[in-house]
């Protein structure tokens, strides 16, 4: 199951890791993995984070001969 429900990427100063990820709500504070890359640190949050439910009515997904 998801521990979190969000998470958002800040920049930092660090050279070597200048991206830091801060999940939502925060399970273990003071737990903000750092990345190199931003693409790392979307991916990581992406992995981490629920799926959101589906946006469009199921009745999109009918043929045009079942309506």
């Amino acid at each position: 199951m998801y521990n979190h429900i969000s998470g958002r990427v800040i920049r930092t100063l660090d050279r070597k890791l200048p991206y830091k990820v801060v999940m939502l709500p925060a399970v273990c504070p003071g737990t903000e993995p750092t990345f190199a890359t931003m693409r790392e640190a979307e991916e990581f949050i992406r992995r981490n984070t629920p799926v959101p439910a589906r946006a469009l009515s199921d009745l999109y997904d009918r043929t045009a001969d079942e309506s």
